[in-house]
């Protein structure tokens, strides 16, 4: 019986561990960030998968359990799968402008900007306006 990842799963999960190609440098960091969310979040959705784990920059976790909207420059990014090679990158960055969403999926090696994105706003907007009581972020309490 054949146990583990096949070959090309495992390079894909290797060149992926390696670094975070792709996604933005300001985003790439959200590793070092506070953990916010990672206990009870639903598995469903469009943001499907099994490892939630949510991630706010210093300037949203020092006002993430506060109630009130967070101050612009909030980053805030979600994961899921595995720490070491996430199977999708979901970022949110509070601008004068309101909330900005990206979504990275990996692709041949590297992370792809499939979601969101410049220009490309109106689908993750139209699902976040249901969080508009909690800032448009669906994981704060």
């Amino acid at each position: 019986m054949r146990r583990g990842l096949s070959s090309g799963a495992l390079l894909l999960a290797l060149a992926l561990a390696a670094g975070l190609n792709g996604v933005p440098a300001k985003y790439a960091e959200y590793a070092k960030w506070e953990i916010v969310a990672d206990k009870g979040l639903p598995t469903g959705g469009p943001h499907a998968g099994q490892q939630k784990v949510v991630y706010a920059n210093p300037v949203a976790a020092r006002e993430w359990k506060g109630g009130k909207a967070l101050p612009l420059g909030s980053i805030v990014v979600k994961t899921t799968g595995p720490a070491s090679a996430p199977t999708l990158i979901a970022v949110m960055e509070k601008r004068a402008e309101g909330w900005y969403y990206e979504e990275y999926l990996p692709e041949a090696g590297k992370y792809v900007l499939k979601f969101g994105g410049p220009g490309k706003q109106q689908l993750c907007v139209g699902c976040h306006t249901g969080a508009k009581a909690k800032d448009y972020l669906f994981t704060r309490p």
